[in-house]
């Protein structure tokens, strides 16, 4: 007589042999995968980095109080890349979900590729702002960075790993109660081909001067930790606003915030 298995054992199993079949997807990547291409976007500044023409990635991110945001990337061409993202807060939980007005539109071009005497420079556009959504001052928490330029090196560190330094400088039109010049710049470590760290610092010139500013003129200084899985898949810990730059009213809370995001990139 055939047995009849427990269904707690069957559960059990099934999840096993799926846990084996997604790290055998990951396994099988190709060279020119998470890792091997320069950062596209650091926490939420860009970089002189961009898709690999024929491929695209797929973020989701999370970040209080229960938000999402989802964004997708793809490489057009050469040196062109587009995006698009959308999202918004209270998705997660018993709320009715507060949606973001528009959806965020990304074009980026890069001019000049990096070399070993040059650096890389990459123009482009970005509304999408982080953070939530505020009704009444009709902005994100963190504002988008709208027309940028940024710049780009990667260095090996006496063979204990590979760094960057990114500078930039950028102006939000899309946001009328503090349009302006802002500037900015970052570093990102990779201590393995797993495990890296990001820094990333913006004055917030266009924050801080006008009655409808939500900060406080220390800047806004984000850090996050990044781990690779399999080349193509990410997980990033963000923390945001180190300095403590933005106001009681719009922080809603006393404490440094905390985001996660998931990358995975796929080639066409």
């Amino acid at each position: 007589m055939k047995s009849i298995q427990n269904p707690v054992t069957v559960m059990l199993r099934s999840m096993i042999l799926s846990c084996i079949i997604i790290i055998a997807a990951f396994s099988r990547v190709s060279a020119q995968d998470l890792k091997a291409r320069p950062l596209q976007k650091l926490i939420d500044c860009p970089s002189a980095g961009g898709p690999e023409p024929r491929s695209f990635d797929f973020e989701l991110r999370t970040f209080p109080p229960n938000g999402v945001l989802l964004g997708f990337n793809i490489g057009l061409f050469k040196r062109f890349a587009l995006g698009v993202s959308y999202g918004g807060t209270d998705v997660i939980g018993y709320d009715a979900p507060l949606w973001n007005p528009q959806p965020g539109v990304s074009i980026a071009y890069r001019l000049i590729d990096e070399s070993v005497a040059l650096p890389g420079l990459a123009v482009g556009f970005n509304n999408q702002g982080y953070g939530r959504w505020d009704d009444d001052a009709g902005r994100y928490q963190y504002q988008p960075k709208g027309f940028y330029a940024v710049t780009g090196k990667n260095f090996l560190v006496w063979g204990l790993g590979e760094m960057g330094l990114h500078f930039g400088v950028n102006y939000n039109p899309t946001e009328a109660s503090n349009p302006g010049v802002d500037l900015f710049a970052a570093l990102n470590y990779l201590m393995t081909e797993q495990l890296g760290f990001i820094v990333e610092y913006s004055p917030a010139l266009d924050d801080y001067h006008s009655d409808e500013a939500f900060g406080r003129g220390r800047g806004y200084m984000h850090a996050g930790v990044r781990w690779s899985f399999g080349q193509r898949f990410a997980i990033d810990l963000h923390f945001k606003d180190l300095l403590v730059n933005q106001k009681g009213s719009v922080r809603l809370g006393s404490r440094v915030g905390r985001e996660i995001r998931i990358s995975y990139i796929e080639h066409l």
